[in-house]
Formats: C-alpha cells, structure tokens, sequence
C-alpha cells in the first residue's frame, strides 16, 4: 500500500467520515506533506503499519475501540494521531508535546515551509476544514451558507417550503458531501 492510502485509511478511523468524503475536502495530500515533513520516517510507519493491522482485524465499534487502545493511548503514536485530526477538523498544526520531542526526537524542520509550531496549514484547509459540517456551520468570510438562509436560526431544518417551493432541500444541495 502507498502511503497516501495508509494516510487516508488513518484518517477515516480518526474523523468518521469515509475516505471519498475526505478526498472530496482537496486537501488530504497537504495534510499528508505536512505530516510527512514534521514527524520522523519511522514513526509514521509504524503509525500505518499498526493502523492496517488493525483495520485487517476489527471493524466498526470494535475498530475504533482497538484504535483507541493501541494508537491514541500510545505515547509515540497518540500524539501524531491527534494531530492527523486536529489538522482534518481544525485545519491547524499543534506542535506536537514537548515530552513527546524529548523522547522521541524533534520533528523535522522544512526550511522555508513547515516548522513544527501552531500553525494554520492553509487558507484552503481552513475552508474545508471538517470542523464547519461537524457544527452546522460555514467558514466566516469564505463560503456562504446559500440564499435565504440568513432568515433560519442555527441548526433549524431549511427546505424548500421555507424558501418558497415545496420540496425538500438535498444534502448536497445544502453542501452536505457526505
């Protein structure tokens, strides 16, 4: 298996949503290049070698129970885990633990690019960030929410009845991609 596809296997177990999902956000190979550039070889490796492990052998609620157990709860892996997803929902880099730089070494430094420190991974990231369909919500000043909606409260049910038709507003035509 290619590393992408190990990344993106990681990801579903830690974000929920489906592989086509995350690929459909544009910016899973970003995340992957700033994982890639910041954390060491082998630890990503491992990360993967033991996610495919557990994938080929559990599924569902026990998966992600195994998941918990072996990888979030892991002191070399747990903290490259949470950053995967805190890049998937919030769009941001967190350096990752100083306990975790002192044992395990400190991250790589990519000059010019990435220096493990907080950061915002991109303007684009931050749009798609997974975080806005997870709230209900849209980026402030970068996707609108859709005609008329600007008249409903947060989280009341738009249709078409409210906006003047008789049919039921799609998923998709809400922005729902998944």
């Amino acid at each position: 298996m290619d590393k992408l596809a190990d990344f993106y296997q990681v990801s579903v177990v830690l974000t929920g949503y489906n592989r086509s999902r995350l690929m459909a956000t544009g910016i899973g190979e970003e995340y992957f290049e700033v994982l890639t550039s910041l954390v060491p070889g082998k630890i990503i490796d491992e990360l993967f070698i033991c996610s495919r492990a557990l994938a080929h052998e559990y599924k569902g609620e026990a998966l992600n129970e195994k998941f918990r157990e072996q990888i979030l709860s892991n002191d070399r892996l747990g903290p490259v885990a949470r950053n995967i997803l805190k890049m998937w929902y919030l769009s941001l880099w967190y350096q990752l633990p100083q306990s975790w730089r002192e044992t395990y070494g400190v991250p790589s430094q990519t000059p010019g690019k990435y220096q493990d420190v907080d950061f915002v991974i991109s303007e684009n990231a931050y749009i798609q960030g997974l975080v806005w369909p997870a709230l209900g919500s849209h980026p402030m000043g970068a996707k609108q929410p859709g005609y008329g909606t600007w008249a409903f409260k947060p989280g009341e049910e738009i249709t078409r009845i409210n906006l003047g038709t008789d049919h039921p507003v799609s998923d998709i035509e809400e922005g729902n991609l998944s």
